[in-house]
């Protein structure tokens, strides 16, 4: 059973720091079926200036994310890859050897996991909208040319729809129709996602030969 042993944490989850009742402007949701959850990174100068969420969420969920946005800020987004959950319920102890948090649930654990994961990848400068490609042909483009429809492609409110609450998809390399794309491919969600970017980038170019390979 998960439990809250220490007065920070307590205060915390009664008068949360980063939580707000309503999502804001700029703010992005994540993809949960058993929760909601919006979040807006603030950055100045490469660096989180200040980290907002919005939503119904677990309390474990709730303490580990006030505890994380309070370590991130003054450090880069990509802080995330090694910030564990141990560092944050370490930051959460009063000043004794006493936990702050009880045992969390595995799959509590593995959604926190998944919420650092896609935080890092959010852009608060990344606009969209919606593309269509009114070119003769992808193959006849230049390289210059074929990169940038691809780009814009990639950065349409379609792709984000079809994305939502995973960290979008850049362009890394283009030879001829064969697109190597940075992507999340690692759950079966992920995995879902490329497959049907792949055949809405076949449809929105009209270019069968079309071919997305992904780069985790």
């Amino acid at each position: 059973m998960f439990t809250v042993n220490s007065e920070r944490a307590r205060a915390l989850l009664k008068s949360p720091k980063s939580f707000v009742a309503e999502p804001i402007q700029g703010m992005r949701k994540f993809h949960s079926a058993s929760f909601d959850l919006f979040a807006l990174v603030e950055k100045e100068n490469g660096l989180v200036k200040k980290m907002s969420f919005s939503g119904n969420v677990p309390d474990s969920v709730l303490i580990y994310l006030e505890s994380m946005a309070s370590l991130l800020v003054g450090r880069p987004v990509s802080y995330l890859t090694d910030l564990s959950l141990r560092e944050c319920e370490a930051f959460l102890r009063d000043r004794n050897s006493v936990p702050a948090l009880g045992p969390i649930d595995p799959a509590d654990e593995e959604t926190l996991q998944e919420i650092f994961k896609w935080l890092r990848y959010l852009d608060p400068q990344r606009e969209t909208t919606q593309y269509d490609f009114s070119g003769k042909g992808l193959e006849h483009l230049s390289l210059v040319d074929k990169v940038k429809e691809l780009k814009a492609f990639l950065n349409s409110t379609q792709v984000e729809e079809l994305y939502q609450g995973l960290a979008r998809p850049e362009v890394l390399d283009v030879e001829d129709l064969t697109v190597y794309v940075w992507a999340p491919y690692e759950s079966e969600r992920e995995k879902e996602a490329f497959e049907k970017l792949h055949t809405l980038g076949v449809e929105t170019f009209k270019e069968d030969r079309l071919n997305f390979i992904p780069e985790p």
